[in-house]
């Protein structure tokens, strides 16, 4: 048996992120997000970047070695003040947190956040200046029954 497909995970993340009007991009600003027109003097649509990591394989017994999929990520948010920030980093939390994707071949278990201690920071390497704050979470995934 191969080992399970990270990129059917991400896909199913980003479609619960999707339906709940997150805006979100694999690894990079989303298009049509961020400063709408002059930056700092215009409207900021806040973002998240979505970070997968490589996925942990766990056996779930002998004969299958590769069955299981422990699958990590990160999601960093990115607004133009923090409490824009905060807001988006709730409605990420509420679409993610409890819910079971759907992975195609796969049995899926809901989702739950990995603790991080990681304020909200201002990033001034950027002008204007904006926000971001990063949250992981973990869920796991099994061969169907």
């Amino acid at each position: 048996m191969s080992p399970p497909a990270s990129k059917p995970h991400s896909d199913a993340v980003i479609s619960l992120l999707v339906a709940a009007s997150v805006d979100v991009g694999r690894g990079k600003q989303p298009d049509g997000s961020g400063w709408q027109g002059t930056p700092g003097s215009s409207n900021f649509d806040a973002y998240a970047v979505f970070y997968p990591f490589t996925g942990r394989e766990e056996p779930t017994a002998l004969a299958m070695p590769n069955a299981s999929l422990d699958f990590q990520f990160q999601l960093t948010c990115v607004g133009a003040v923090q409490g824009q920030v905060e807001a988006l980093m709730d409605d990420v939390r509420a679409a993610l947190v409890g819910a079971t994707p759907t992975v195609t071949g796969r049995t899926a278990f809901p989702i739950y956040r990995v603790e991080l201690d990681q304020t909200v920071t201002r990033d001034d390497a950027v002008t204007p200046p904006v926000h971001y704050g990063v949250a992981r979470f973990h869920f796991r995934s099994d061969p169907p029954d």
